[in-house]
């Protein structure tokens, strides 16, 4: 296909083991025929990329890490372009998930929960890019945290508009997990909605509430410059747990009754108990927080779950939330690029996290740019 030539090698941040950061340059072969190369602009940095550095999602090592990633099509095979409607210099955001597109999961549109093996692509079902393929499976240019990323035949590719920022663009697939939540929490117009953690997808899950027209948005946390952002992203009240008990304030807010849907995105057991509290009788409530490997949760069977008839609803990943998502950050109603505060070049990863971890300079949503400290080729 047309377009700039590929360079022989593509810079990227790999993880050899746990806890150990580097940088490599890895050969850029030509896509197949069905496949594309990804010039990557921006990726954003997500809390699961500092367990996978820490060693708590499995074993993957050589990791390339970066799941939250867009860019540009560098280069494409002749079938993909045709199938894809897609060439050299288009703008796209890619999901992390490879499904099978066969099983009964996936054809059911819950592709998140892929169940077979696609028997020609070589990879087994459940792998995602930037999160657990190794960066020994050919031709280990698998994550996001790169200057180029190799996007295979059963990826899931979805073409931006050209006039969206990266600095926007680079939120789509938290916003897309936040649509999902909010999606399986089947928000109605008019219903009220408690959002469980201001954190990045916490402030998205406000927006995409107030966008499904939710009637009231509430957000509950402990961190009270995040609750004040989050009524720049739709809530109309912000309560803060460490301060007051949140469901007498709920309570209040509502006017004497719980919600109809509240959403969990803290990534924590105590936030999901504190979720079904503060639902209405027969209200749903949708766990969307990954609290981690053998985290249990205790729920009182009667009190809580069966007299009171609720929905627990388990949300996992974005499947069928790029499509919204996109189409809200076209739409332009909030200043999402303002979520982004923090830039890092790919020999800076280190940094981030340091950043991320102490909670340093108010930082939000920290992305890694490529293109920062490298001359151009």
């Amino acid at each position: 296909m047309p377009g700039t030539a590929l360079p022989p090698t593509s810079r990227q941040v790999v993880f050899p083991s746990a806890g150990v950061i580097e940088t490599a340059e890895q050969s850029l072969p030509s896509p197949g025929q069905d496949d594309l190369i990804l010039r990557v602009a921006l990726v954003g940095v997500c809390a699961t990329d500092l367990h996978l550095l820490a060693g708590h999602i499995g074993d993957p090592f050589p990791l390339v890490p970066g799941h939250e990633f867009v860019g540009e099509v560098a280069a494409i095979g002749e079938a993909a372009a045709v199938t894809r409607g897609l060439s050299a210099g288009d703008r796209v955001a890619v999901e992390m998930l490879l499904p099978c597109h066969g099983c009964a999961r996936c054809r059911e549109g819950r592709y998140n929960l892929c169940e077979a093996d696609d028997p020609s692509s070589g990879l087994p079902h459940g792998r995602q890019l930037g999160v657990n393929i190794p960066r020994t499976v050919s031709p280990g240019l698998w994550g996001g945290y790169a200057e180029h990323l190799y996007v295979p035949r059963e990826a899931i590719v979805h073409r931006l508009p050209d006039a969206l920022a990266w600095e926007s663009a680079v939120l789509v697939e938290p916003l897309a997990v936040a649509c999902r939540a909010i999606a399986r929490g089947r928000v109605a117009p008019g219903e009220s909605v408690v959002v469980i953690g201001p954190g990045p997808v916490g402030i998205l899950a406000a927006a995409a509430a107030r966008a499904a027209g939710a009637g009231r948005v509430i957000v509950v946390g402990t961190r009270a410059n995040r609750l004040e952002l989050a009524r720049r992203f739709g809530a109309d009240a912000v309560v803060n747990s460490r301060e007051t008990d949140a469901v007498d304030a709920v309570h209040a807010e509502l006017g004497g009754r719980l919600a109809d849907v509240v959403i969990e995105i803290a990534g924590a057991t105590g936030a999901q108990q504190q979720a079904v509290r503060l639902v209405r009788r027969g209200g749903r409530v949708v766990l969307a927080g990954a609290c981690g490997a053998n985290a249990p949760v205790t729920f009182l069977a009667d009190e809580d779950l069966l007299t009171r008839e609720i929905d627990l609803l388990p949300s996992f990943l974005s499947a069928g939330g790029f499509e919204p998502a996109i189409r809200m950050l076209e739409r332009a109603d909030f200043d999402y690029a303002s979520l982004v505060t923090h830039r890092f070049g790919l020999d800076e990863v280190r940094e981030a996290y340091d950043v991320i971890e102490n909670r340093d300079g108010g930082v939000l949503k920290a992305v890694i740019d490529p293109s920062v400290g490298v001359s151009a080729r």
